[in-house]
């Protein structure tokens, strides 16, 4: 929707709002499914939380990076930007969701100790 609305400005700034949101929308979802994975552990849980974080955070910044490095028509598009703002919209979102739903330490099976 962006694309189409903001996309008669400039020829290119409609590929830069859908590089931005492509490379948001991927790890964003990619976070989503490694974070909802089943934990059967709390070592798991843990872990799954990392790489859910890890998804998400560092798609957008090797997108940066390679807007930095090769990405010259989309980055003078503002597609750098772009990627900041859909990030930034992805962490509030992940934020706002994580205070709501929170996280049932119930589920998480404990390990038994050999006692």
């Amino acid at each position: 929707g962006l694309a189409f609305a903001f996309g008669g400005e400039s020829p290119r700034l409609d590929g830069a709002i859908a590089f931005a949101a492509t490379v948001c929308l991927a790890g964003g979802v990619g976070g989503w499914i490694v974070a909802h994975w089943p934990a059967t552990t709390p070592a798991t849980a843990v872990a799954r939380g990392l790489g859910a974080t890890a998804l998400r955070i560092f798609l957008p910044l090797a997108a940066l990076g390679w807007l930095q490095s090769g990405g010259r028509g989309l980055r003078e598009a503002g597609a750098d930007r772009f990627v900041l703002i859909f990030y930034l919209a992805l962490l509030a979102t992940d934020i706002s969701l994580n205070i709501m739903g929170g996280v049932d330490l119930r589920r998480i099976r404990r390990k038994k100790s050999p006692d």
